[in-house]
């Protein structure tokens, strides 16, 4: 993962970004999804949905490998398991009017914490304006057009 490109694409400046994001206007929900062994490790694949609510298409930054680094989580028992790739790149991604997308985040549950965990996971919307043709990474560290929109509550 190239930090510098991540932390460049998360202080893109103002200019980028459209209108401000209306809360109610997306959606982000989880469910419990499966569990799967690797490497004698447990981990959680849990999916998730970005819904457009709105009568506008939805476009919105991304990266290429490092889509992780758009999810959050409350709790510090569990953790987010990112990849590794050769080429990380920023994307633009497009949700149409009414419509959703899914995603499968995978987490890292340690055997330490034995009893079920209760946690939300957050995704990190940048969206981007229609007037924009290509993506430029400023300098200028601005977030104020990122929202965090929150699931509901889930226990593994």
């Amino acid at each position: 993962m190239n930090l510098k490109i991540l932390i460049l694409l998360l202080t893109l400046s103002s200019t980028v970004f459209g209108q401000a994001v209306n809360k109610k206007s997306y959606t982000f929900t989880i469910a419990k999804g499966k569990t799967v062994k690797e490497n004698k490790q447990t981990f959680y694949v849990i999916p998730t949905t970005l819904t457009n609510k709105t009568k506008d298409t939805l476009k919105y930054l991304s990266m290429s490998c490092s889509w992780q680094e758009f999810y959050s989580i409350n709790s510090e028992k569990i953790q987010i398991v990112n990849s590794s790739c050769d080429k990380n790149i920023p994307i633009l991604l497009t949700l149409a009017p009414n419509q959703s997308t899914k995603v499968k985040v995978k987490l890292y549950k340690p055997k330490s914490f034995a009893s079920a965990i209760k946690f939300r996971l957050g995704f990190k919307l940048f969206k981007v304006s229609n007037t924009v043709r290509k993506l430029n990474f400023p300098s200028s560290v601005k977030q104020k057009n990122k929202i965090v929109i929150w699931s509901d509550t889930i226990s593994i």
